[in-house]
């Protein structure tokens, strides 16, 4: 079956982060591009000193938009893939916990009221099979909550980077763009240069600060595989993992 659209709710701003993270990225390297070819233009009237002064600064910006770059890189390649994993979430939900939990009020409601004057050994025999049916009902609703929300927390992460990751690339590109605009002359060149390599430097400082700390969030839901595996290892309701018979033949 091939998977549906995710929820929007968190489908489209992962989508909108990344659409601005592609956006953010041809401005910035654009610009970037054409703060080098005014200094370029303008270095026959700069010194030595000046020169060497304004390529330092340069390749700290340099490093600091590749550090960002590496990181969208490896975003990109995971966007599908969370997108999928969001959807999955909400399977589980739809497809799974709300049809099975359904049952739970069937499997022990009598379809004949006659059957509430049923005694004996076959009326026990009944009733204790019906309670193992809504048991093992029960657990299933329990096991696909915990899966959906597992899935969840995984995917919500993963959004959590990709908008961050968005202010990042959008920062850095607002600021690259003014570096551009403000660097028209040969006067203006090295103290736009200044600001840029200073305001670039602390943005995505600060930025990849942020992305560790949501990579550190995604570890730790990842590292709730050890309970996942206990959810779905239980039996204790679902004898060798399977359904309790109702009838043995």
């Amino acid at each position: 079956m091939q998977p549906g659209p995710p929820d929007l709710e968190y489908g489209e701003p992962f989508n909108k982060a990344f659409d601005q993270i592609r956006s953010g990225v041809g401005s910035a390297v654009s610009s970037f591009n054409q703060v080098v070819d005014q200094v370029k233009e303008w270095k026959w009237l700069l010194g030595p000193a000046a020169l060497w002064w304004i390529k330092h600064n340069l390749e700290n910006v340099h490093a600091a938009l590749n550090s960002v770059l590496d990181r969208v890189d490896k975003a990109l390649e995971h966007q599908l893939p969370v997108l999928s994993l969001i959807n999955v979430s909400f399977r589980w939900v739809h497809e799974v916990k709300t049809p099975v939990s359904d049952l739970s009020f069937v499997t022990t409601e009598p379809a004949d009221e006659n059957l509430a004057k049923w005694t004996g050994d076959a009326a026990s025999a009944y009733n204790a099979k019906a309670l193992k049916q809504k048991a093992a009902v029960d657990e299933t609703v329990l096991k696909s909550e915990f899966i959906s929300q597992w899935l969840f927390k995984i995917a919500k992460t993963n959004v959590d980077y990709a908008v961050e990751l968005a202010k990042v690339v959008t920062g850095v590109a607002g600021r690259l763009a003014q570096a551009a605009t403000e660097a028209g002359t040969v006067i203006d060149l090295p103290w736009a240069i200044s600001t840029l390599a200073r305001s670039v430097g602390d943005l995505v400082t600060a930025g990849l600060d942020n992305l560790l700390s949501i990579g550190q969030r995604f570890v730790e839901a990842l590292g709730n595989v050890r309970d996942i595996a206990t959810q779905v290892g239980d039996y204790s309701k679902l004898p060798r993992g399977q359904w309790p018979h109702a009838v043995r033949g």
